[in-house]
């Protein structure tokens, strides 16, 4: 799956101690990735809440380049509606460093 986003909302970095929360946005699509920073699991959310997959922090693989963050989900926890565990999220130029901090403090680091 590839997922073209216009823009990228962040849940306050305020609450990151608690609640993480990265949302790329296309017109009215979204790719929602969220984790509570006190559980193991992460959630992706994908246009409706009936559309999802949770996966333990330790298997959220990924890599991030300048326009594009391409996730691997090694070991789905639970699978509903979501098209595949392979996507791609291409994002606009210029959201590198904010989209590295938020995915650190998505994962635990």
């Amino acid at each position: 799956m590839v997922f073209d986003s216009k823009k990228i909302v962040y849940s306050s970095e305020d609450n990151w101690d608690e609640l993480v929360s990265i949302t790329f946005v296309n017109n009215d699509q979204y790719l929602s990735l969220n984790a509570l920073t006190y559980e193991n699991e992460i959630e992706i959310e994908l246009n409706d809440q009936a559309n999802y997959v949770s996966t333990d922090k330790n298997d959220f693989r990924y890599e991030l380049t300048a326009t594009a963050l391409h996730v691997i989900i090694e070991k789905p926890i639970v699978e509903h509606n979501f098209p595949g565990v392979k996507f791609v999220v291409n994002y606009e130029a210029g959201e590198f460093e904010q989209l590295t901090r938020a995915i650190n403090a998505l994962i635990g680091k």
